[in-house]
């Protein structure tokens, strides 16, 4: 969907590039993060797509077709933008920032009300509670759920974010990239995104771009730039931790989950099995005839099959628990998970790589 062929930025009175010779190709519906330090030219490479800095040197093709020479705003009405805090208009309420883009278009406005509505819903606003409010009557959160919303109001194929939750509180931002990869998953959009946290990288991205001064150092899959990194540049900058991280690449509904009983005339029987007390939904609440088990049974930490090996350590550890049960969205019991199995899944996912 974007390609960049040879793109290179000099600034006025500089000899060296903010950019040199870059050649990368972003596929149709995948998120690529670019990160590095500051001034390595990963903003000036995003604002370059849509041409808010124009290149110096090189193509730029969006879906095929090379935008270089095009009418810079027809080519923005394009593109979403999203900045950080972001960006609305103070004086517009919610519902006219986020036509803006539609209003330019023509769309009338019915069009541009109802358009504006199913996005609000999209991002988890009630349009009737948050349409005729103003930015400054919304928290941060709220405000970049609308900065993301106003970026879709025309549909378009690409979207561009220059570290949208780089402003937020660490619970908020969150919450907020969780809801962004459901709204991902919803409209499958190609999007470049600038961060300079490798944590949202990874957790984000279906590909990592690592700069460096102006020159991209390693373009792969998170678990590749994690585990082999392409230099000496990238490993210190991926640094320690790099096994914590790649935690929340493995997704529990890929490992091979141990049973779980929740019969009652499963105990004593069980085979080897854990087994679970129910509740009347059938969602598991405590283990029966475990070690150090008494007769209210041990207590039982859960974590949904959708989550993450991290999310699975997470939970294992804050409750002191050695196994935990993998459940389903309405709670029920899918499998159980050991902590040796979490090392076991590990080591295979180094070994198949």
């Amino acid at each position: 969907m974007i390609v960049l062929e040879g793109v290179e930025k000099i600034y006025p009175g500089s000899e060296t590039p903010a950019v040199s010779q870059l050649d990368m190709a972003i596929p149709k519906g995948e998120i690529v993060m670019l990160i590095g330090p500051s001034g390595c030219g990963k903003t000036t490479t995003l604002k370059m797509i849509n041409r808010l800095i124009e290149p110096t040197a090189g193509r730029i093709l969006l879906d095929g077709k090379d935008v270089t020479h095009v009418n810079g705003d027809l080519l923005r009405r394009q593109i979403g933008y999203v900045i950080q805090q972001g960006g609305l208009f103070p004086h517009f309420s919610i519902a006219d920032n986020i036509g803006v883009v539609p209003k330019m278009l023509g769309w009338d406005k019915q069009q541009i009300k109802e358009r504006a509505d199913e996005l609000l819903h999209l991002v988890g606003l009630e349009p009737s509670t948050f349409r005729d409010r103003y930015p400054r009557q919304l928290s941060g959160g709220q405000q970049q759920r609308v900065g993301v919303a106003r970026a879709l109001a025309a549909n378009p194929p690409v979207m561009l974010m220059d570290e949208p939750f780089g402003a937020i509180d660490p619970i908020t931002r969150d919450r907020l990239q969780d809801e962004f990869l459901e709204i991902q998953r919803t409209i499958g959009k190609t999007i470049a995104f600038v961060t300079h946290d490798l944590q949202e990288a990874v957790k984000l991205g279906d590909k990592i771009a690592v700069f460096a001064t102006g020159k991209l150092e390693q373009y792969a899959d998170p678990d590749t730039v994690l585990t082999r990194p392409a230099n000496d540049f990238v490993s210190d900058f991926v640094g320690g931790g790099a096994a914590v991280r790649r935690l929340s690449l493995l997704e529990l509904a890929r490992l091979e989950l141990h049973p779980i009983e929740t019969d009652e005339k499963a105990v004593g029987n069980s085979n080897g099995h854990p087994v679970a007390e129910v509740d009347s939904s059938g969602k598991p609440v405590s283990w029966r005839h475990l070690p150090g088990a008494d007769a209210t049974g041990v207590a039982l930490v859960t974590v949904p099959i959708s989550g993450t090996v991290y999310d699975a350590v997470d939970v294992m550890l804050d409750g002191g628990a050695a196994l935990v049960a993998v459940v389903d969205e309405q709670g029920r019991a899918q499998g159980v998970l050991h902590w040796n199995d979490l090392v076991g899944g590990l080591r295979t996912r180094e070994r198949d790589a």
